[in-house]
């Protein structure tokens, strides 16, 4: 193997790996820090935090890095120091994990498969810094717990520019229009859209990530009807990339808003 090569790989495992082993340390250099607490689920007003590597006394602990494949395998700690194997279904799966660029670009809302003894992969897929928000609700708790871990192999990839704020979105054949935390969706001629979908046990899920420091909530509907979505509460002062995701004809659609928050 080229010593270029070699170096960036060995480089991936030890970014990767270290996640755990330094998490206090490193965390507070990262979008993530252990002081963090949960995100907001559901119908309450949404109070975008930045998750931690470490919170309520779970860890996301990295069990093994494959750069080859370009994913990584994961597994939650509990406050016990035991290995979380039992979790509780949340709208529609046991477990949401979010990939992000630092930059907002790159958004992908995945649900990968738990094995039995709590452990899990996420694809990382292309090269460059990512960074990965794991949103989960142990059994036991009252509420999901958010972690996040950064990944970094050392492969420089151009920054993207956050798209300038629109609340006017042609999304396929489709337009959503943004008014707060409300959408509305018709063709792109203005005609009522039919054959809205529910995506993963929802009518539309809202996920806004905050620029800077990544701060992550991920809200559900209160209403839904006549092809509008409307979640309750406003975001805290910030710039805003925000994920509105549900079904169409079959597919998932995802419309990114950028959000300027006085």
């Amino acid at each position: 193997m080229h010593r270029a090569a070699l170096v960036r790989l060995v480089s991936f495992v030890l970014v990767v790996a270290g996640t755990f082993g330094t998490a206090y340390g490193v965390g507070r250099k990262l979008p993530g820090n252990p002081e963090s607490r949960p995100h907001t689920h559901g119908p309450e007003k949404p109070s975008p935090i930045p998750p931690g590597f470490a919170v309520d006394g779970f860890v996301l602990v990295t069990d093994a890095t494959q750069p080859s494949a370009a994913s990584m395998a994961l597994h939650i700690k509990g406050p016990d120091g035991q290995r979380v194997t039992d979790f509780t279904e949340v709208h529609g799966s046991k477990l949401h994990v979010v990939r992000i660029r630092p930059d907002l670009s790159g958004f992908q809302h995945l649900h990968p498969e738990i094995s039995p003894d709590g452990s899990f992969v996420v694809s990382i897929g292309d090269p460059g810094k990512w960074h990965i928000v794991v949103d989960v609700q142990p059994a036991g708790t009252t509420a999901p717990v958010v972690l996040a871990t950064n990944v970094d192999d050392e492969v420089q990839v151009d920054t993207v520019k956050l798209p300038a704020p629109a609340d006017d979105l042609i999304v396929g054949d489709l337009r959503i229009v943004r008014s707060s935390l409300n959408f509305n969706v018709t063709t792109k001629d203005g005609s009522p859209a039919d054959s809205l979908e529910t995506f993963v046990g929802q009518a539309a899920h809202l996920i806004a990530i905050r620029q800077g420091d990544l701060a992550y909530t991920h809200l559900h509907p209160v209403s839904a009807g006549d092809a509008t979505f409307s979640f309750a509460g406003t975001l805290p002062t910030g710039t805003y990339r925000l994920f509105l995701q549900f079904g169409y004809r079959g597919n998932v659609i995802t419309a990114a808003f950028t959000v300027v928050q006085p």
